[in-house]
């Protein structure tokens, strides 16, 4: 039985028609949104030729069109990865349009907002974030709106392979920080310039698969990120030890000028 559900990613709104979504995505529910993309969602046994290999392999398709996105689903429908991985593709795409960026990062909250916690995979983000206990904020994905003034917005994204729903929020916050973590023996705070902020903080930036209609426009973003807010080197020792740190690094009376 085809559906018609209608989906919010911070500013990004999704029309999604075909089977029902996967339960992961109920939270970003929304009223319908006048504009929102459509994005027809249909389930096959095998995946139309030419499928970017990335995406076969995780087990959907993602065409373009004018007017919509169609997104083939191969096999069973209730698997979560397709449906997950499929609308980041969708989102990453289309967020500089709103002036977003999606990221690959955990989230805490800090007094004022949220810090995140920048690795590459493998690192421990969403260990760290779950050791973070009522701070948790986004175990995996964010969501980062710079289109107003002021402190941009973020939000928890639901695009994992391995979703942690209990660690993801349901509100957005400012964003304070940038932490770029890596395991140490003991939490300790490094700042760092906001031109190597950026440097850094590019590789993480989630882009879609093949050609990017938005690169420009992508990495203009990231460089207004990179010079927006607070940037350093978090030490991350196992366990919540490292919240101390960066809470005394983000103190007003402690962080730079």
């Amino acid at each position: 039985m085809s559906t018609s559900t209608d989906l919010r990613f911070g500013p990004v709104a999704l029309r999604v028609e075909g089977p029902a979504v996967h339960p992961l995505l109920d939270p970003y529910r929304a009223p319908a949104t006048p504009g929102a993309r459509r994005v027809v969602v249909s389930v096959a046994d095998a995946l139309p030729a030419g499928t970017h290999p990335a995406t076969a392999e995780v087990g959907f398709a993602l065409v373009a069109h004018a007017d919509h996105d169609h997104v083939t689903l191969r096999g069973d429908a209730g698997r979560h990865t397709p449906w997950l991985a499929s609308l980041c593709e969708v989102v990453a795409r289309d967020a500089p349009t709103h002036g977003c960026l999606l990221l690959h990062a955990g989230a805490v909250t800090v007094d004022g907002g949220a810090a995140l916690l920048v690795a590459p995979p493998g690192v421990g983000k969403t260990t760290a974030v779950r050791a973070a206990g009522e701070r948790a904020f986004a175990s995996n994905a964010v969501l980062i709106d710079l289109s107003a003034a002021g402190s941009p917005l973020v939000w928890a994204m639901p695009f994992t392979r391995e979703p942690a729903p209990e660690l993801e929020s349901d509100r957005a916050l400012p964003l304070v920080a940038v932490a770029f973590v890596q395991r140490a023996p003991e939490a300790g705070v490094e700042w760092i310039a906001a031109s190597l902020a950026t440097m850094r903080l590019m590789p993480h930036v989630t882009r879609p698969r093949g050609d990017d209609p938005h690169a420009r426009a992508r990495t203009e973003l990231a460089l207004s990120l990179g010079g927006g807010v607070a940037t350093l080197r978090l030490g991350l020792p196992w366990g919540p030890g490292y919240l101390g740190a960066l809470d005394a690094a983000l103190h007003p009376k402690t962080s730079p000028a």
